[in-house]
């Protein structure tokens, strides 16, 4: 998974202006409650280590992470994609955990043609 996010956070370079130096913005899609949560801290943990492992920074810049709780099932999945994509303003999505909750969101991002790596 974090050979994943590396290739994607490399792909996703072009979209963010040379010099600029605002923090790349990573939304997180994990479960925190409900029956998939231990799957879901696990992915929690193992994001913050690759990113704490590498100063939080990726091609010079600072990394920010938002971590939003889908609760497991399609239709928080679907409204936290969109809070990450409209309000947090995020640069790239990772998740979510379960392939129901991905095939909810998938519409959406596309649209919106936001880069994901998705877990499931």
């Amino acid at each position: 998974m974090f050979r994943s996010l590396l290739l994607c956070l490399a792909a996703c370079l072009p979209l963010f202006a040379h010099g600029q130096t605002d923090p790349i913005r990573i939304g997180f899609l994990t479960v925190r409650s409900g029956a998939l949560a231990a799957g879901g801290k696990q992915m929690e943990e193992g994001i913050q280590l690759f990113l704490k492992e590498r100063n939080y920074t990726f091609a010079g810049r600072k990394v920010e992470l938002i971590i939003a709780d889908t609760g497991g099932n399609p239709a928080g999945a679907k409204t936290k994609a969109q809070d990450l994509v409209e309000r947090s303003r995020v640069h790239v999505v990772i998740g979510p955990l379960a392939a129901f909750e991905a095939i909810a969101i998938d519409d959406y991002l596309r649209q919106t043609r936001t880069p994901t790596v998705s877990c499931s």
